[in-house]
């Protein structure tokens, strides 16, 4: 697995009694160093999970070839990379996953996609499939309004800004409590995984994925690359290499608090330190 990922995926592989090896990546570009496979495969080895994160695309045809070599499954983790129609998943890896949690580009609270290189394998995951439950109504409802709750007050300083202070104040970690908010299943992971999706969540995926408009996202790039100018040279900028670059985050490197409070108060911006706060993982944590 590529060295980093949030902390479900972990969580997913463990549940199936698999063992993590991890794949170190480029900071600038955050490609996987295939370099390292050789190295690193066994005889137990049975597949490379390689995830596209912050938005950013490398070039996977080089990595699969390396996976060919070692007859390795290929699952490309799309999920932080979906930015429209253009890029459906390299036609080489055997998966390409997408999904549309509550903090993702076209959000529809939920719901995934996958694209099934076999028709083996294909016919095999809808099988299984089949027998899962049908997520309810009122729990996918659940979830929009706890969603819509999170979105008004991070929109709102007058409320957001005196609650930051009051939750210092009484010693509340109100980051963690935020996260644990927008994260798609933050309890009974694997139970909650294994649903089929309601018809609310189907005509929702359905609807955002019709209006899909390019020229969002392009103005959403041109918004990072305005900040990215005026970032002083002691921030390193993760990903700033890559082959594509879409921002569904905008992750930097700080040598430390003061640095990271200084940079938000100069663009008055408030940034979200994802890596501090534990909603990745590392290569040293896999």
């Amino acid at each position: 697995m590529s060295a980093v990922n949030i902390p479900d995926m972990l969580r997913i592989v463990h549940a199936h009694g698999l063992k993590i090896i991890s794949l170190d990546i480029d900071i600038e570009t955050l490609a996987p160093k295939i370099q390292l496979i050789d190295t690193l495969v066994t005889e137990r080895t049975k597949v490379l999970v390689v995830a596209s994160i912050y938005g950013r695309r490398f070039n996977m045809a080089p990595i699969v070839a390396a996976a060919r070599h070692h007859d390795l499954i290929v699952i490309e983790d799309c999920a932080e990379s979906f930015s429209g129609f253009d890029y459906l998943g390299f036609e080489g890896s055997d998966l390409a996953l997408f999904s549309f949690g509550p903090i993702k580009h076209h959000t529809a609270f939920g719901g995934a996609i996958a694209k099934v290189r076999s028709k083996d394998l294909y016919e095999k995951m809808s099988s299984l499939y089949e027998d899962d439950p049908i997520q309810s109504h009122m729990e996918y409802l659940k979830k929009i309004i706890k969603y819509a709750i999170a979105y008004i007050l991070l929109d709102c300083p007058r409320i957001i800004k005196p609650g930051m202070y009051l939750t210092r104040l009484l010693n509340i970690d109100h980051k963690k409590y935020l996260i644990g908010m927008m994260r798609g299943f933050p309890d009974k992971l694997m139970t909650k995984l294994r649903q089929r999706p309601c018809d609310a969540l189907l005509a929702m995926m359905t609807l955002r994925l019709a209006e899909v408009d390019p020229t969002a996202i392009s103005l959403s790039n041109l918004k990072h690359e305005y900040v990215s100018q005026r970032m002083p040279c002691s921030v390193t900028q993760v990903g700033a290499k890559a082959d594509t670059i879409n921002h569904w985050l905008f992750p930097i490197v700080v040598v430390s608090d003061f640095v990271y409070i200084a940079i938000s108060k100069s663009i008055s911006l408030l940034f979200f330190c994802a890596v501090k706060s534990g909603s990745l993982v590392m290569a040293s944590d896999l």
